[in-house]
């Protein structure tokens, strides 16, 4: 059996592996979904990537750039918006967007919070064109 490591060089550093299978992860995503809208060409894909989904969109931009060629996907313009954390807090009832590394409530310095935004990678829009 041969296990194979793959990473990507570029000039901004290396893909690493999670990327690189978050990556084909998309892709398969984005095959079923071109499947169940019969003729239709994806055009434009807008990913939405808090700072807690442990994925670095810089390093997803390229490992989708990079796999992408012969796929559904092939000429589509991938953009990815980086949202920030948002949290509740549990003692004054605000909800707030914070630093990813501050969980603390600006209205009330309480610790009692919970991420309720910003913590997942959502596939948030995918366009397709019909010819």
């Amino acid at each position: 059996m041969f296990i194979f490591l793959v990473i990507f060089h570029l000039n901004e550093g290396a893909i690493v592996m999670h990327e690189f299978s978050v990556c084909q992860a998309l892709l398969g995503q984005l095959t079923h979904l071109a499947n169940q809208h019969p003729g239709g060409k994806i055009v434009g894909i807008l990913l939405v990537n808090g700072p807690l989904s442990g994925v670095d969109s810089t390093l997803l931009h390229h490992a989708v750039e990079l796999c992408k060629k012969d796929t559904v996907a092939a000429e589509a313009v991938l953009t990815i918006e980086d949202r920030p954390l948002s949290i509740h807090c549990r003692d004054c009832l605000h909800d707030n967007e914070v630093p990813a590394n501050d969980w603390t409530c600006p209205h009330c310095a309480s610790l009692a919070t919970e991420a309720v935004g910003g913590d997942a990678l959502i596939l948030a829009r995918l366009q397709l064109d019909f010819p």
